[in-house]
């Protein structure tokens, strides 16, 4: 039976999503194939692991294996950058840490599955390419946060970016042109002004040997805020056609049969009300059995949400403070750049 291997790199934090992930996944798994998921990670506690692994078990075509990455030198890079988890670091790692596998299926967690993934493990047969993924559909302005810290050549290449969420690895080819070193010294390098970090590090290091998997593959869930009619698309985006009535049908199409549907950003159905699609979320976990360990880690998921606010409003202050000393040089109280 043909093997389809996916791995995921997540923390303790991240046990209930996972379940959530791997319920759904597996649901719409099709029976011709035998998937193999693996979790990289450094602190997910041995009975949470055996949790995880009974749920896999239960569907009867998959197995799980967890890897402990905590040996691996991560180049002094151990503090979370926003409400990514360092263990996003891992991906960079796959060539070396899966040898069996000429390529393989890499996700985030805070996902569910509405439809198979085997097809797009097939994808690309002996094509020289890196990574496939789904790169960025709507406009979002993103790249004004990028600023002065790259060069515009690097500005145009971030412009043709790929979602992380969901990657098909050409490890084959990585291994053969030494792609593993290359990215983890740049993300070593880089860390502190990259702003997607493995994402950035990936589509800067890996351009133009990249291709693009069909949109339902990653469904942010906040596309749902915005019908096709009103959808302004990404002019750099690799995946639409040309045409806007084409984009509009295709991004149509995505919505109503996504593949994995991503929730993005920090606001997740686990610790935020009225997120776009959170229903699906909700299904999956009653389903998967996690709904008690969902309530025992409630309080854990508050107590991470009432933090980053209260370091988004302590930046948001001092930013604000920044701005009126540069646009009100001269006031009583703050230093003139003209003394």
């Amino acid at each position: 039976m043909t093997q389809i291997p996916i791995f995921f790199t997540f923390d303790r934090r991240y046990v209930v999503p996972a379940a959530v992930a791997f319920h759904s996944l597996l649901r719409h798994a099709h029976p011709q194939y035998a998937y193999r998921l693996y979790v990289l990670h450094t602190d997910v506690p041995e009975a949470d692991r055996r949790r995880l692994a009974r749920l896999v078990e239960r569907s009867g075509r998959a197995t799980l294996q967890f890897i402990d990455v905590s040996a691996i030198e991560t180049g002094g890079i151990s503090d979370p950058k926003g409400h990514f988890s360092k263990e996003i670091y891992y991906k960079l790692l796959a060539p070396d840490l899966f040898p069996q596998y000429d390529r393989i299926l890499c996700s985030d967690v805070d996902v569910a599955f509405e439809g198979d993934i085997a097809p797009s493990y097939f994808l690309y047969p002996d094509e020289p390419f890196y990574y496939a993924g789904v790169g960025q559909v709507l406009e979002s302005g993103r790249m004004q946060t990028y600023g002065p810290d790259f060069t515009p050549e690097e500005q145009a290449v971030l412009q043709k970016e790929i979602a992380a969420g969901y990657l098909l690895l050409n490890l084959k080819e990585m291994r053969k042109q030494g792609m593993q070193r290359r990215m983890t010294d740049f993300y070593r390098a880089n860390y502190r002004r990259l702003r997607l970090p493995e994402q950035d590090t990936m589509i800067l290091c890996c351009h133009p040997h990249v291709r693009q998997l069909p949109l339902p593959y990653v469904v942010a869930n906040t596309y749902y805020r915005t019908p096709p009619a009103r959808a302004v698309f990404c002019p750099y985006s690799g995946v639409l056609p040309p045409g806007r009535r084409e984009c509009e049908a295709l991004y149509a199409d995505a919505l109503a049969h996504p593949v994995q549907l991503h929730f993005v950003g920090a606001d997740k159905p686990w610790n935020s009300l009225w997120v776009p699609r959170a229903g699906v979320w909700w299904r999956e976990l009653w389903q998967s059995g996690f709904a008690g360990r969902y309530v025992r880690a409630l309080p854990s998921f508050v107590r991470q949400k009432l933090r980053r606010y209260s370091l988004k409003r302590f930046v948001g202050k001092a930013v604000g403070k920044a701005l009126k000393r540069r646009t009100n040089p001269g006031k009583p109280g703050l230093k003139n750049n003209k003394d």
